[in-house]
């Protein structure tokens, strides 16, 4: 994959597959977002993306294969090329604690920005689908062992942070901000511009972090 497609719409713009397909998942995305997955009947995507039922059915089995078409892509290509940016980025560009959670908010606010629609749907199955959220804790847990190692080592360098305050700690903190503000942004239609969102949250989670 191209490492400058951080995107599900880049994404699905890049890979080879029928139109008809293509216009399946763009309608099904934005009515999973707009109405949650489960008050979305496959009949409406069908007409969304100007196509009969049968068509649809063509290309996806039912509307569980169809959120899994989703969502595939944002675990397998999307998150991992994310994360390897990511991790890349970290060692080179954040030198200080404060520099480090600078970077991590602005960078991920981005990241959902990008991905806005596809990120309500995730949302949505780990609110409402116990499995799914499990599924969803183990693969990030796996992914970004090298992510918390590196913040762990800033936190222990740092005199100026809480001893108390384990790396974990500082990702659930960071997560926490920028769900809230995405829900807020996007659920609630908060008018906030990106640099008033990512400077709340950078000035929070510095003054949490701090002794």
């Amino acid at each position: 994959m191209n490492n400058e497609l951080l995107s599900f719409d880049e994404w699905l713009a890049s890979v080879d597959m029928p139109d008809g397909k293509r216009r399946i998942l763009q309608a099904a995305v934005k009515l999973f977002a707009d109405n949650g997955f489960h008050a979305t009947s496959t009949a409406t995507i069908a007409k969304e993306a100007g196509l009969s039922d049968a068509a649809m059915f063509k290309h996806f089995k039912n509307k569980d294969a169809l959120l899994e078409a989703i969502l595939t892509p944002l675990f397998d290509q999307l998150m991992p090329n994310f994360s390897e940016q990511f991790v890349t980025a970290l060692h080179n560009q954040a030198t200080t604690m404060n520099d480090l959670i600078a970077f991590i908010i602005a960078d991920r606010w981005t990241f959902i920005n990008k991905n806005n629609q596809v990120i309500q749907i995730l949302l949505g199955e780990i609110m409402s689908n116990p499995a799914f959220r499990q599924q969803m804790v183990d693969t990030l847990t796996s992914r970004f062992n090298e992510v918390l190692t590196i913040l762990e080592t800033r936190l222990r360098a740092d005199q100026t942070t809480s001893p108390n305050v384990t790396s974990l700690d500082l990702v659930r903190l960071i997560v926490g901000q920028l769900a809230t503000h995405f829900m807020m942004t996007y659920k609630f239609h908060a008018q906030l511009d990106d640099a008033t969102v990512v400077a709340n949250i950078i000035q929070l989670t510095q003054k949490a972090i701090r002794i």
